[in-house]
């Protein structure tokens, strides 16, 4: 969307601006809201600091969105294998998010259309709703639309993106198998040429992208391990709150496991090709270049979690692990 060149186009410039104007309201409210609470309790934390993550996931997607777009044109010129098994899974996915968004819509609009009792809660916490009560309800309510629709959305619709990624990756992989396995005479410096021109370009996309997947992650962890904590913490809430606290736990936990299996994917279809590559004869003639190419092979491909360290599945059970234990812990203290 935005160009890496020095000097942009006017109207480039001005959706810059107006996207980090949109990121900067969200932080003058949150930092308004707390200046304003006479208590802060655990739900108001935890929304805060979702907000928090999901602002700067929006901040950093901002400023490299740009390179979603090359990543995208740069697997659009490779030959990919049409997968409608996948397309229906993305088409199922898409779906999922609608129906996640509308809960997320609906729900804090029934509770502020039939509830008094969130407007004497606010009353409580903040002097201005004494004068001003109805008023800082819709307010509030379309602070919490605002926050979804510009910040929270954008995480889900980036982990979506991801997976396509990933997936057109693994794709390359698995044809670059197919072609090796299917050649009665061993081009080896083609194939080790071929194979070194996918790993670089494995390692460019990650490059590009590996900060926004950093930032995404996280927001689904914390969204993961809120939405946790509210299940086993919070006590006689509204069915509207409910319906938002496990539509966080359950589709949060989803995407942020599709992540982890496709980047997951990405390093499986790379081994794959490792050990076909063993098992390939060759004569006296290829015997080196053979060997050369079964090294080639080995090297590691992967995504990585903001270029740290991999993203594998097994990133998925230490952090549920994680979650899980500090929930418990903590869910007496965190009642309210």
């Amino acid at each position: 969307m935005f160009g890496s060149c020095r000097k942009r186009a006017l109207h480039k410039q001005l959706c810059l601006i107006l996207s980090h104007s949109i990121t900067v309201s969200l932080g003058i409210w949150v930092i308004a809201t707390i200046l304003l609470k006479e208590t802060l309790n655990p739900k108001l934390i935890g929304t805060f600091i979702v907000c928090m993550l999901t602002a700067i996931h929006r901040f950093t997607l901002c400023c490299y969105s740009s390179r979603l777009g090359l990543v995208a044109k740069r697997l659009s010129k490779l030959t990919i294998k049409e997968d409608k098994p996948f397309n229906r899974q993305i088409y199922l996915l898409l779906c999922s998010c609608i129906v996640y968004s509308a809960i997320n819509i609906v729900a804090p609009a029934v509770r502020f259309s039939r509830s008094h009792r969130e407007i004497e809660y606010q009353r409580q916490q903040i002097h201005l709703y004494s004068e001003y009560p109805r008023f800082f309800s819709a307010f509030n309510h379309f602070i919490n639309i605002y926050q979804f629709f510009f910040f929270s959305l954008p995480v889900k619709i980036f982990t979506i993106y991801f997976v396509s990624v990933c997936h057109d990756i693994t794709s390359l992989f698995e044809a670059y198998k197919a072609c090796m396995t299917s050649q009665s005479t061993r081009d080896y410096r083609s194939l080790i040429s071929n194979y070194n021109y996918l790993r670089d370009l494995v390692n460019e996309i990650d490059s590009d992208i590996s900060c926004i997947v950093f930032w995404a992650a996280i927001s689904n962890v914390f969204n993961v391990y809120f939405g946790i904590l509210g299940i086993l913490a919070v006590k006689d809430v509204p069915i509207e709150d409910k319906a938002r606290i496990y539509s966080f736990a359950v589709f949060d936990t989803f995407l942020f496991f599709l992540m982890c299996l496709w980047s997951d994917r990405v390093s499986s279809s790379a081994a794959s090709v490792a050990r076909e590559a063993y098992l390939l004869k060759g004569d006296a003639d290829t015997s080196a270049l053979r060997t050369q190419y079964i090294l080639t092979a080995n090297q590691d491909v992967h995504m990585t979690f903001g270029g740290l360290f991999p993203l594998r599945k097994s990133f998925v059970l230490a952090s549920f692990g994680t979650i899980i234990t500090y929930s418990v812990l903590i869910k007496d203290k965190f009642s309210y």
